[in-house]
């Protein structure tokens, strides 16, 4: 009895086109998704701040869009500033200034204040929010009548024409309900497409104390992604990192639009808004990059996402991206120029399928032993590295699938035959020429391939091997494949509920 020989599924994410290490793509000098250029700029949500109707007078082009449209948008309102009066707040001295905890604080309406700080260099009082290091706000100064405090720069506003502008008053003067923004109506700015229940229940899982120092540290995690995407998109170098040559004009605008468009994706996850490249749902950021140079560092939280897979076809580093991303449990990296494992993985707590093929990785012993301890692993895909060392898998115990194809290894993995969960191992094309006598005493009964082909296995050892599936039961499981195409006796090879990375079909 005999069947056809199994066919090895390709890893998810695999791109052999092109090499970290090695000739790479043509860079392309248009920007990805031609068709939705003008969608998603409208729909950006750099368009969605507190300031919209400043970031609408914004004239939007794809070359020149981000840096003006994310300057307007991510300058904060006035009324961003504004806090409720509260019972423990101090009786104002002579300049209207109240004290409370050590902050000073300036009405600017009735039962409203802004937090303000001296300013050293003006000798005013600038606007600011609790906690913040440097003062963002507006110069600060007193009205005409004395009574309420304005931005300085507003000269020409007289007194309480200013607040009135703010807050909409009515006939009477009296403030009207909703003229300053709720609570959930400043998430509903930036989380517009998430319902008031998930935005509530964010505010409470992410946050403890006061909701409005909550939100106002959102909104500025917001301004500060736009700042720091803007200042990235910028920077594109001016040299190819393999050629050395120098990039032309048509090249780096090309780069430019390519980080446009890519910062325009993560601002829209940022807010859990879906893309034309990510329909469905925000915890899964999935992206084709074609541009040179790192990948931003960002400080905003990111750790609504759980599915994270980038691919690139140029060479591109910059791992301390990932550290943005603590939640992440399913992380593919394809065709990147990371030179060495990146660290950033091992605060992924949840992480369950790793897949980093051809992103020119070293490991040292150091990474090797952090490796080890991401212990919850079901996939482990490193092929295409030049890896030197071999990842210690021995605490590994739900692995599933290992892939370390063309790697250079010249040894098996520590751990690789006392894994029972594992149903595929991918060691071909490495230099490896005698495997331990362990793999002998793995169980014929156990489901699972093991994948040695195109390595310079000596004699010895594939004599061993041979005596050893001679010797095999009639209900045999296991399969050593160490050369040439491999027939097995016609049986079920499809493992229950297990995607062993094998497929098998009989002959008519």
């Amino acid at each position: 009895m005999s069947g056809k020989p199994p066919k090895i599924k390709p890893s998810l994410g695999k791109n052999n086109d092109s090499s970290a290490g090695g000739a790479h793509r043509q860079l392309r000098t248009s920007p990805p998704h031609p068709s939705n250029v003008s969608h998603q700029v409208a729909q950006s949500p750099l368009l969605m701040s507190a300031t919209e109707a400043v970031a609408q007078s914004v004239s939007v082009t794809p070359m020149t869009s981000y840096m003006g449209v994310a300057m307007a948008a991510s300058a904060p309102a006035f009324r961003d500033y504004w806090v409720r009066a509260w019972n423990n707040l101090g009786e104002a001295d002579a300049l209207g200034i109240r004290l409370c905890k050590q902050r000073q604080y300036v009405a600017v309406a009735d039962d409203y204040f802004v937090q303000v700080v001296k300013d050293a260099e003006s000798g005013l009082y600038r606007a600011t929010v609790a906690r913040e290091l440097n003062a963002s706000g507006p110069l600060m100064k007193l009205d005409a009548e004395g009574k309420f405090w304005r931005p300085a720069d507003n000269d020409d506003l007289p007194g309480q024409v200013a607040v009135e502008r703010a807050r909409e008053l009515s006939g009477e003067g009296e403030f009207q309900q909703g003229s300053i923004p709720t609570i959930d109506e400043r998430l509903a700015e930036l989380y517009p497409t998430m319902t008031e229940e998930a935005r509530s229940t964010m505010l409470s899982e992410r946050f403890s104390g006061d909701p409005l120092l909550a939100v106002a540290r959102l909104e500025k995690e917001f301004s500060t992604l736009v700042e720091d995407l803007g200042a990235w998109v910028a920077e594109v170098p001016p040299l190819h990192p393999v050629t050395g040559l120098s990039l032309t004009k048509t090249e780096i605008e090309s780069q430019r639009a390519h980080r446009e468009f890519f910062a325009l994706e993560l601002q829209a996850n940022w807010s859990r808004k879906a893309t034309t490249v990510n329909p469905y749902t925000p915890s899964t950021l999935d992206y084709d990059l074609d541009m040179l140079g790192s990948l931003p560092r960002l400080s905003a939280d990111f750790s609504h996402v759980r599915e994270l897979s980038l691919s690139s076809t140029s060479p591109l580093s910059g791992s301390a991206f990932l550290e943005a991303f603590p939640g992440v449990r399913y992380l593919i990296l394809s065709g990147f120029a990371l030179k060495t494992f990146p660290v950033e993985i091992f605060q992924m707590r949840e992480l369950a399928t790793l897949t980093l093929d051809n992103c020119d990785i070293r490991l040292s012993e150091a990474t090797v032993e952090g490796l080890a301890h991401i212990e919850n692993l079901t996939l482990l895909d490193l092929s295409d590295n030049p890896l030197g060392l071999a990842p210690d898998i021995s605490f590994m115990r739900r692995l599933d699938s290992l892939y370390l194809s063309n790697t250079g290894l010249i040894e098996v993995p520590v751990g690789l035959f006392d894994i029972e969960s594992l149903a595929y191992a991918d060691l071909g094309s490495n230099g490896i020429k005698n495997l331990p006598l362990e793999l002998f005493d793995v169980p014929d009964v156990w489901e699972v391939n093991y994948n040695f082909r195109n390595n310079p296995l000596d004699e010895d050892t594939l004599q061993r091997v041979t005596d050893y599936m001679n010797a095999a039961g009639l209900d045999r499981k296991v399969l050593i494949q160490v050369g040439g195409d491999v027939w097995v006796p016609q049986q079920n090879i499809v493992f229950d509920g297990v995607d062993s990375g094998l497929e098998s079909s009989d002959e008519g």
